[in-house]
């Protein structure tokens, strides 16, 4: 029963990754600019949308846009980049991200290989206490990408705090 249970795990991933790099997707799996964080016993499963013009010191040709084949090459570096800049802080303690998914959504107006939003996926493996923050500094350069709207939930105790986040604060208490 384990193997079966493995095994239905893997075609389960193996179909999610086909599903987030499928080139003839146009579904956005998050809404631009926002966000949820949802904890359970083992820690936070966050998904981010966010705009391709903060990850731009990864456009290798400089015209101010990201392609797949930019965000391919340097996709380790920008997980780096995304590990350093989106962490739950409690007391003195930091948590960064972990296992973190890349998934760039490209233009639906502009040349097809342009993206438009990076969705993130990842993990915290941090349990939520009452002091928890979440801290993110990754916004673009319009006027709509300069704000990040977050849904956090606690599954345990049913709560739901939504809140925004922007160049002037970077960083939220979850759950007073």
């Amino acid at each position: 029963m384990n193997r079966i249970n493995h095994l239905s795990a893997m075609v389960f991933f193996t179909w999610f990754l086909s599903l987030i790099f499928s080139t003839a997707s146009h579904a956005h799996l998050m809404a631009p600019h926002k966000g949820t964080l949802n904890f359970d016993d083992t820690g936070g499963y966050l998904v981010l949308s966010l705009p391709s013009s903060a990850f731009l010191k990864f456009d290798e040709n400089n015209d101010n846009q990201l392609t797949m084949k930019e965000i391919k090459t340097r996709q380790q570096e920008i997980i780096s980049f995304i590990t350093k800049s989106i962490y739950l802080t409690e007391k003195n303690k930091k948590t960064y991200l972990s296992g973190a998914l890349l998934a760039p959504q490209k233009s639906h107006t502009k040349e097809q290989n342009t993206v438009e939003q990076i969705v993130v996926i990842g993990k915290f493996l941090s349990p939520l206490s009452n002091s928890t923050t979440l801290n993110a500094s990754l916004f673009g350069d319009t006027e709509k990408s300069k704000e990040l709207t977050v849904m956090a939930s606690n599954k345990s105790s049913n709560l739901k705090h939504i809140f925004k986040l922007n160049e002037q604060q970077t960083s939220q208490r979850l759950f007073h």
